[in-house]
């Protein structure tokens, strides 16, 4: 990152409530927010305050304080005073970064240390390490960020590829999902997007619209719209999960006993079929094959032996899915994997 130094705003100035220490060394300018910490300190561990010697000292501020350093963050640099405040959280051990953080304050923590920003190479690599560990392979994902499109961005911004296909379902599976491949709209207005659309070869996949032609969704925008390349991802995705899903589904399962079979025959459109469509199920196929797990099928009249084989076959399919979703997304090259 450029060190800036420049005349000081001082009727926007607020003094950070804690991290503003009357021995500290520097006053860190980030946003609207002043941070006065100590450089020394700070430049054991920060390549950014290694370099701020080379600052010159001998600006005052509203706060009345002796002349000091004052280093200002340019805002075209996108340093957020909130992910510096959690930064220096961790830094002075008060909230030190624990596997049972927040996501939020892992997420802060990652951009404030990262090369371009502060650049703490030892704290940087922890949050990337606390990341990655919330998203272990092979299960099922319950995460559901505040700002998926901004948790999707970070992902990819610094290679945390298990949340990267976290992020990529979440959003092909959440109704509020802007997929405008153009990336114009306005954060406020509503989409009406079709369903997967066709890419070149070298995207993940193709699949064309009119092979799901009622694969229609009305999408409320996040904060911000996807990129074109995300939103791309996500409609491909989207028909990837509905070419391998939808047999399945829409197919009552046999079973080694004729009674039971006629069970799901019988009961399938109304306890199967019939919720996942008025659920979009057909694109939510985990949940959906947790749905069939968790349906009381022996008040249908199943026996235990085959809810028992059921329940193992649905738990293997969910495993396939997520692990077709490696292939699917691009994100690796596993001959292994499920094929559509």
């Amino acid at each position: 990152m450029t060190i800036t130094y420049s005349t000081l705003r001082e009727d926007d100035l607020i003094k950070h409530p804690i991290f503003w220490f009357d021995d500290g060394s520097v006053v860190l300018h980030v946003q609207n927010y002043a941070f006065k910490i100590h450089r020394m300190l700070l430049a054991r561990h920060s390549n950014f305050f290694a370099q701020t010697d080379t600052i010159p000292n001998g600006t005052t501020t509203k706060f009345d304080t002796p002349p000091e350093t004052h280093i200002v963050i340019d805002p075209s640099q996108h340093v957020r005073a909130k992910d510096v405040e959690a930064l220096l959280e961790h830094f002075y051990h008060d909230t030190p970064l624990f596997r049972e953080s927040r996501f939020t304050q892992i997420a802060s923590i990652l951009r404030a240390s990262s090369p371009l920003q502060l650049d703490f190479p030892s704290i940087h690599s922890l949050a990337k390490e606390r990341l990655d560990s919330m998203f272990p392979p092979g299960t099922v994902p319950l995460f559901q960020p505040d700002d998926p499109e901004e948790a999707l961005a970070l992902a990819i911004e610094y290679d945390i590829s298990s949340m990267r296909k976290v992020m990529y379902y979440n959003l092909v599976t959440s109704p509020e999902t802007n997929f405008d491949t153009d990336a114009t709209q306005s954060p406020t207005d509503t989409v009406a997007t079709a369903g997967p659309t066709s890419t070149s070869s070298s995207d993940v996949g193709t699949t064309e619209t009119a092979d799901h032609p009622d694969v229609t969704r009305s999408n409320i925008a996040h904060q911000r719209p996807l990129s074109q390349n995300d939103a791309k991802r996500c409609t491909q995705l989207m028909a990837r999960i509905i070419d391998y899903f939808t047999p399945m589904l829409f197919t009552p399962p046999g079973t080694p006993h004729m009674a039971c079979t006629d069970v799901f025959a019988d009961t399938w459109m109304t306890l199967v079929i019939q919720p996942a469509l008025e659920n979009d199920g057909v694109y939510k196929p985990l949940e959906t094959l947790e749905g069939m797990k968790a349906t009381d099928w022996a008040k249908e009249g199943l026996c235990q032996s085959c809810i028992r084989q059921k329940h193992e076959e649905w738990t293997e399919e969910q495993q396939n899915i997520w692990k077709a979703m490696d292939e699917w997304l691009g994100l690796v090259t596993d001959n292994s994997s499920v094929s559509a």
